[in-house]
């Protein structure tokens, strides 16, 4: 199936259980299906409205209802349990899916502006590593005042969808003298009942592109660019070139170890630079022009920030930074925590629980690069 794009300035509606299963309006050129809602609700049409959609020629995309608040953990379950939806009904590989992220319906928007971002942007991150294009939805107000606005659009480029009402009821087209002007915004919804039909209507204001390209590179790629590593591993070299790259015996360069190349995404613990050259084992080194390191921010300072991937069944979060402390709760094995620092071999869930600090192993949990 070929790549979509729709222009800036295109129209599109957004649809959940109340409009028809049938997504055809005069003028759209895009359209977003209401997925799911937390973690127990799916919208019952989303399948159909997704395959009509798609039958149309739309570029189609979806969101879910936030219930997780500012909670990272709920944003990510919420998420996660979305592109599920996606993937299943058919929502194409490269299509933009959104954090609907405003009050009510169990989501709150009153916490701490540093908790409601950074459970937005774990949401947004989920979304981005499923092979979408992450967006967060809200209405001007709740994006100026609730959120970090400019964190989001640091990790995510253009991502904002804004909804702002000239009028309530029916409006046929937008009036840009009432866009509410803020940096970051992909797509305005300018009322709630485009021309009539009782749905809610939008524009572009960026090209919007619905990629669903899966060529070898860009999946050597994407596995490449997040390797995981033990909390003690300071940095890891990552193949870069297309065709391999060889390893030396000395930094000179001047000597394979071998003809054989080592493939393009393999990853190697660093152990020093020399003379532009990367040391990764006795008397082995890269040129440091055939790969990319990557530093582990953990291993050098045990009050950095980091996220860690949960690498072992039957992992627990945990009351205190010791081999016998009492188990808290369950982590999911490849789920991902935010960390904030670490006590020796001990990483530092920041998200506290209940109020308290707690802890998952440094053994079980590695460090996302």
């Amino acid at each position: 199936m070929s790549n979509l794009t729709v222009s800036k300035r295109s129209l599109g509606a957004d649809v959940a259980n109340y409009q028809s299963e049938n997504v055809s309006y005069a003028g759209i050129k895009f359209a977003l299906i209401k997925l799911t809602q937390g973690t127990g609700y799916i919208n019952p049409k989303a399948k159909a409205q997704i395959k009509s959609s798609l039958a149309h020629g739309l570029l189609t995309g979806g969101y879910f209802y936030a219930t997780h608040s500012g909670s990272v953990s709920l944003a990510r379950a919420e998420a996660k349990y979305a592109v599920e939806k996606a993937k299943a009904y058919g929502v194409p590989a490269g299509s933009y899916i959104a954090d609907d992220w405003e009050q009510g319906s169990g989501n709150d928007v009153n916490g701490s502006v540093g908790s409601n971002t950074d459970a937005v942007i774990a949401a947004m991150q989920v979304i981005k590593e499923a092979g979408y294009k992450p967006l967060v939805y809200a209405g001007a107000y709740v994006l100026r005042n609730r959120l970090n606005t400019a964190r989001i659009i640091k990790s995510f480029g253009t991502c904002l969808w804004v909804a702002s009402y000239k009028v309530m009821g029916r409006q046929d087209s937008p009036d840009f003298n009432y866009f509410p002007s803020m940096d970051g915004v992909a797509i305005w919804q300018f009322t709630d009942n485009y021309k009539g039909y009782n749905v809610d209507g939008n524009i572009s204001l960026i090209d919007l592109k619905s990629s669903q390209s899966k060529s070898t590179k860009t999946t050597v790629e994407s596995l490449s660019q997040h390797p995981v590593v033990k909390w003690n591993i300071g940095a890891v070299a990552v193949v870069s070139n297309s065709k391999g790259a060889y390893v030396y015996t000395s930094s000179k360069l001047d000597k394979r170890e071998s003809d054989k190349l080592k493939p393009q995404g393999s990853m190697w613990q660093v152990f020093g630079l020399e003379n532009g050259a990367v040391k990764v084992g006795k008397n082995q080194y890269f040129d440091g022009r055939a790969v990319y390191v990557k530093a582990n921010p953990i291993a050098y300072n045990d009050q950095k920030h980091a996220v860690a991937k949960i690498v072992l069944p039957h992992t627990h979060a945990l009351d205190a930074p010791k081999a016998d402390a009492g188990k808290v709760y369950g982590l999911e094995l490849n789920s991902k925590v935010e960390i904030q620092g670490r006590v020796g071999r001990f990483l530092k869930i920041k998200e506290l629980h209940k109020g308290k600090q707690v802890y998952v192993t440094g053994n079980r949990a590695y460090i996302v690069l």
